[in-house]
């Protein structure tokens, strides 16, 4: 029989080819022995097909941990109406037959648990706010945190209070940054090239090598960087820079080109890491269930 623990929060990160869950106990900081369950899933699948892959992530979990799910909190990526629980992501490419469903009133459903036991955080915030709890960074400090996957992510942190930028939907060259600092930019770059099939991580492997095209592919990558964190700088003036997403896996292709631009344009911060990796947003989202006091 299944326990039932009520400092327990089932957390997800929802990404565009995965649900990654796991238990977080209120309060703290980490997953419940580092133990998650990840389903790969079409995100341009039919609802059911969508669906029933996050119902079976979190059902593999309960009954791996012999725990009840009673609290959920969701890493969601936007457009994403958060306090209701209702999807609006139309257009990008990922999870458009869910638009206009209540994810929330079905996994009260499902689940047979009270809607207000179900949580939404943009999943750039939970990210950030998950390495921020996971850093124990000084709270007076202000945090600029960014994710480079399959979309681009941006939050602000200080004072344990973080939010999300969405400075993936601001203007950048012709079109928006989003278009620029993702892997489908690098899959993109790579096909204008004549080459198809690679993805960034293949790509980054190609620059370590020395390949000519890859090696200026994230030349390229980190100007377009340097040029979003020097605008974002100026207007935000943060104290660090918290990096994650698969493509950080590769900063050594771009940061240190980063760091040394941003410098000579008079910009001086410090950058991380993640430490956390895809632990960050779950952790983070959990935190919806942990009142926060905001000390300034």
């Amino acid at each position: 029989m299944l326990a039932n623990n009520d400092d327990l929060i089932a957390a997800a990160d929802v990404g565009g080819s995965h649900i990654t869950v796991g238990f977080v106990q209120n309060g703290f900081p980490k997953i419940i022995d580092g133990y998650t369950v990840r389903i790969k899933l079409d995100s341009k699948g039919t609802q059911e097909e969508i669906l029933n892959a996050w119902f079976d992530a979190f059902e593999q979990l309960a009954v791996k941990k012999e725990r009840t799910i009673g609290r959920i909190a969701f890493a969601m990526p936007g457009p994403f109406d958060y306090q209701q629980g209702v999807s609006l992501i139309r257009g990008l490419d990922k999870y458009e037959s869910l638009y206009a469903e209540n994810i929330k009133a079905i996994f009260a459903r499902h689940f047979n648990i009270n809607g207000t036991n179900i949580l939404f955080r943009n999943d750039a915030e939970a990210f950030l706010h998950g390495e921020v709890m996971a850093a124990a960074i000084a709270t007076d400090r202000r945090i600029l945190g960014i994710t480079l996957g399959t979309g681009f992510g941006s939050a602000i942190s200080q004072y344990s209070d973080t939010k999300d930028l969405n400075l993936g939907l601001t203007a950048f060259k012709d079109s928006i940054v989003d278009d620029f600092l993702t892997t489908r930019w690098f899959r993109s770059a790579y096909e204008k090239a004549g080459r198809t099939g690679l993805d960034a991580q293949q790509i980054s492997y190609l620059a370590r090598r020395g390949e000519p095209l890859a090696l200026k592919l994230f030349d390229e990558f980190s100007e377009n960087l340097t040029a979003v964190l020097y605008q974002s700088a100026s207007e935000l003036s943060p104290d660090d820079v918290i990096i994650g997403g698969n493509i950080a896996k590769a900063h050594d292709l771009f940061l240190p080109r980063v760091r040394k631009r941003l410098e000579l344009l008079g910009i001086r911060t410090n950058f991380h890491l993640a430490q956390l990796g895809e632990h960050s947003a779950m952790v983070g989202s959990a935190y919806l269930f942990t009142p926060q006091t905001i000390i300034k």
